[in-house]
């Protein structure tokens, strides 16, 4: 009699792998699928909770829409997209772009709400990339990141600057978080691209260009991709130029809305300073350049790795202390500085006051052009801020000198632009 082997001898060993493959698959489809379903949920809930605390201020009616906006938005209506030919507006043709889609269909009520529209739209699309930013540091873990995301929608600078003030603030900073998750990422192109598209809305994305000044000099970026953000800028200008508006002055709209005013209620160093001569511009302008040279100096001649965690923390120092001493600022310019400091306080905790000094200051120092009132002085406000900038230069210093980066997570940047193999 021949005996035939049992299901469960060698043949059953020989599907064993088989089998093991298939379970763990399934099990990643099962957390995959649970996974995609909290993240729906918590997008669904942070979107109603966005809109609910927004939704008291979309009536408020700035000077600023109302002396501006609203002029232009009727123009537009008026005379359709053969207005770009000309000067209308002070604003970069990008945002006006934006504007002008709906304006045939808009009424008094209308506008002020599709102008409010756009800049809350882009909030959740800020809050998306701090989301992505904070994910790359805790991996698969959904909490942290999705905190992160929730902060951000309901910090009080944000909440006012879209959906009360009107402002579109919230557009290139939605971009610049675009580019530091894409430097994170190891992807310079689209760094670089979405850089471009950043200034490409306000000229005030600049605040975050020291940054690839410090990342040049440590040959973490490639200097060819340098390109792309300037043309990404021409291509935007091409439709208004097209149109008939002159290539020329397109090219200077940033250079007509710089002044010689010290500040515009930003509370940086100049609310210590007296008088607001022009004849000190200048200075303010070459003081900018020596602190950001002098930092680009010390990170050339650190030894220390440009990891990911150092990375934002160059980022968050960069858009935080640029507004601080360059001249002319208005109050709303530390905004990029307020978000970012969110992702800084996730990669670093220690540091989780960051975001609640930068958010409170900037908030405060909304109410004077917005309600005509003054809860706190400016230069008390300086003062707050000065302080922050000590603190994290001071352990910036420390991190660049002594040769410890920050712990990290994330590999190191290449000149490249990608991860080690």
């Amino acid at each position: 009699m021949i005996d035939f082997p049992l299901c469960g001898g060698a043949a059953q060993s020989e599907f064993e792998p088989i089998s093991s493959a298939m379970a763990k698959t399934m099990r990643y489809v099962i957390q995959d699928k649970k996974r995609f379903i909290g993240l729906t949920l918590f997008w669904i809930n942070i979107l109603l909770l966005g809109l609910i605390v927004r939704l008291p201020g979309i009536s408020f009616l700035s000077l600023d829409y109302f002396t501006f906006l609203k002029s232009w938005i009727y123009l537009m209506a008026e005379d359709g997209y053969a207005l770009f030919s000309w000067n209308f507006s002070n604003y970069n043709v990008m945002y006006l772009y934006l504007l002008w889609l709906p304006t045939g269909f808009l009424s008094d009520i209308s506008a002020l709400i599709f102008v409010k529209a756009i800049s809350i739209f882009f909030d959740f699309v800020l809050a998306f990339f701090v989301y992505k930013c904070v994910g790359l540091k805790y991996g698969k873990a959904m909490t942290v990141p999705c905190l992160a995301a929730l902060v951000t929608i309901l910090l009080p600078s944000v909440i006012f600057n879209s959906s009360v003030w009107g402002q579109c603030d919230s557009i290139y900073t939605a971009f610049l978080v675009a580019c530091l998750y894409a430097l994170l990422r190891g992807r310079q192109a689209w760094a670089f691209v979405s850089f471009g598209l950043a200034i490409s809305f306000k000229l005030q994305a600049i605040f975050l260009a020291p940054l690839f000044l410090w990342l040049l000099m440590k040959k973490q970026v490639n200097w060819r991709y340098f390109f792309l953000s300037p043309l990404v800028h021409l291509v935007t200008l091409i439709p208004a130029w097209l149109i008939g508006r002159p290539l020329k002055e397109l090219l200077l709209i940033y250079i007509d809305q710089t002044g010689s005013y010290l500040t515009h209620r930003a509370p940086n160093l100049y609310q210590w300073i007296s008088t607001q001569q022009s004849s000190w511009y200048p200075v303010g302008v070459v003081f900018t350049a020596l602190v950001v040279f002098a930092i680009a100096l010390l990170v050339y001649k650190s030894r220390v790795d440009i990891t990911g965690d150092l990375l934002v923390y160059l980022a968050t120092f960069s858009v935080l202390i640029v507004p601080f001493v360059l001249p002319n600022m208005h109050d709303r310019y530390f905004f990029s500085a307020d978000v970012i400091a969110v992702i800084f306080a996730f990669y670093f905790p220690k540091y989780w006051y960051t975001p609640v000094v930068m958010g409170l200051v900037s908030f405060l120092a909304y109410f004077p052009f917005l309600y005509q009132i003054t809860p706190v002085p400016l230069p008390l406000l300086a003062v707050f801020l000065l302080i922050l900038i000590v603190v994290l230069g001071r352990k910036l210093l420390r991190t660049l000198n002594i040769g410890t980066p920050p712990a990290n997570t994330l590999p190191t940047l290449t000149a490249g632009g990608a991860r080690p193999g």
